[in-house]
């Protein structure tokens, strides 16, 4: 099957991208070949460039379409591919320039900056103002932007009239250039802290002495994107003074209008990742709340969609932490209110199996049941999530026949299941041997139930180990020895 660079490249690009593309190969402007236009054509009425319905088509077989009166050269072949992906890339570049009206404009004014036309320039810059102002960001790329637009309108000036040139875009353009930077320094520095966490290895991040209390004494921590960045920074280095985290809190949710969409997630994963690497991890329960309180302005601010579409991810951990703090009846609004802003392959399952999971807090055991019939097991997470959450309805409900045949048809799927590692397999197969050892215990064996307790807390390999221990303490304390 014919699958090249050029193919995997174009695969990855939108409906409508593949529609403009081939705007720019029909523009002579861009493209002088016509067969590089047919070639796209090509591939295109084969259908190779969707990789779901592709079909099996050799090189041959698309030179013969191409050029059906010339025998096959695959030197000239390869090199209509190779021309084809460069334009596609050369696209891709050109998408990326005009996304940001306000940098076609500086690059303008640097061609402008060595004539004497002033009045084009002064039109082009308070063009380019203008548009930074209307995007509304004030970012790292506000501040590059910024930086570049006041150092042209300075070298326009030295051109124009050496002895007349103004301070005020020097000083305008340093400043900025000096955001930028710092900026993008505490941005570096926190990755390598991030990084450190993670793995052995630690980025090395040079910064000049003193540089945190330089910035904490200057005027740059007025700007927003400076701030973000310093407050995750000493979050990082200081995980117990949390007023940085609470000041990080209030900036994402009153400024988040000044960061696009890619660096506002971000943030916001780091903020994320405080409430749960160094507190929720560490017993700090209460920082549930926290971690609530952060998804409801990452929801209501849109922080945590792409495209318009909610993260799955996020979505799970959503309900999980609502739940969680027993935020149940908001719950079951968010499932009702933004399942429909999950990919539409996902929406379904999401609704009955998350539902499902709300009803089960609420003790609603019979619509618990009736929703998990509607789960398709797609992947291995539904198939894991719904058997579990079965297990523990038949558990609430005293449904002893019933529970049983969960608990073996659950030991089965996970023994034969290749996809789950043996630690997980062990993890999920001490769970079941807990919840059939719980079940079947009698209330007034207070030994037995100690001792079962005892041996949970002590199970070091063992997944919902919470729920087995709030079980094990309800037997507790429904002993009659107690």
């Amino acid at each position: 099957m014919f699958n090249t660079k050029l193919v995997t490249f174009l695969r990855s690009f939108s409906r409508s991208d593949l529609a403009q593309f081939r705007k720019y190969l029909d523009s002579p402007f861009f493209n002088e070949k016509e067969e590089l236009l047919k070639l796209f054509d090509v591939l295109g009425s084969v259908e190779l460039l969707n990789e779901k319905t592709a079909k099996d088509f050799e090189k041959t077989a698309l030179w013969e379409r191409l050029f059906p009166n010339l025998p096959y050269d695959d030197v000239r072949f390869r090199r209509l591919c190779s021309d084809l992906l460069r334009l596609a890339m050369d696209f891709m570049a050109y998408n990326q320039y005009t996304s940001s009206p306000a940098t076609g404009q500086v690059f303008l004014l640097h061609a402008l900056a060595g004539t004497h036309l002033e009045k084009h320039f002064d039109g082009v810059l308070r063009q380019a103002e203008l548009l930074q102002e209307k995007a509304g960001y004030r970012d790292a790329d506000f501040h590059y932007l910024s930086y570049m637009l006041h150092r042209r309108r300075h070298e326009h000036l030295e051109h124009v009239s050496p002895r007349k040139a103004a301070f005020d875009p020097i000083e305008k353009a340093d400043y900025h250039l000096d955001c930028y930077y710092f900026a993008k320094k505490l941005e570096h520095y926190c990755d390598a802290l991030g990084y450190s966490n993670i793995v052995s290895e630690t980025a090395e991040v040079a910064l000049f002495p003193n540089f945190l209390k330089y910035l904490e004494d200057s005027p740059y921590l007025a700007e927003p994107v400076v701030n973000a960045w310093y407050l995750i920074a000493q979050m990082m280095l200081h995980p117990d003074e949390t007023h940085f985290f609470q000041a990080m809190k209030n900036l994402l949710e009153k400024q988040a209008s000044n960061f696009q969409p890619k660096e506002l997630q971000t943030l916001f994963i780091h903020s994320m990742n405080y409430c749960i690497d160094t507190k929720i991890n560490h017993g700090r329960e209460d920082y549930l709340g926290e971690l609530f309180s952060l998804y409801r302005i990452a929801l209501d601010r849109e922080i945590i969609f792409d495209n318009g579409e909610l993260n799955p991810h996020h979505y799970k951990n959503i309900i999980t932490i609502s739940l969680q703090i027993k935020e149940l009846a908001w719950a079951e609004n968010f499932i009702r209110d933004f399942t429909s802003r999950l990919p539409k392959s996902d929406q379904e399952n999401a609704l009955n199996f998350n539902l499902a999971h709300v009803y089960y807090y609420q003790k609603k055991y019979d619509q618990v049941i009736e929703l998990l019939q509607e789960v398709e097991y797609q992947n291995i997470t539904y198939s894991l999530g719904s058997r579990m959450l079965l297990m523990r309805t038949y558990f609430e409900q005293r449904e002893d026949l019933a529970l049983h045949s969960v608990l073996d048809s659950y030991s089965i799927f996970i023994r034969r299941n290749r996809l789950i590692s043996k630690d997980t397999k062990n993890q999920y197969l001490n769970m079941l041997r807990f919840t059939r050892k719980l079940f079947m215990l009698a209330p007034f064996d207070k030994k037995g139930i100690e001792k079962t307790l005892v041996e949970i807390e002590n199970c070091k390999s063992l997944t919902s180990k919470k729920w087995l221990l709030e079980k094990a303490a309800e037997l507790v304390g429904k002993s009659p020895n107690k």
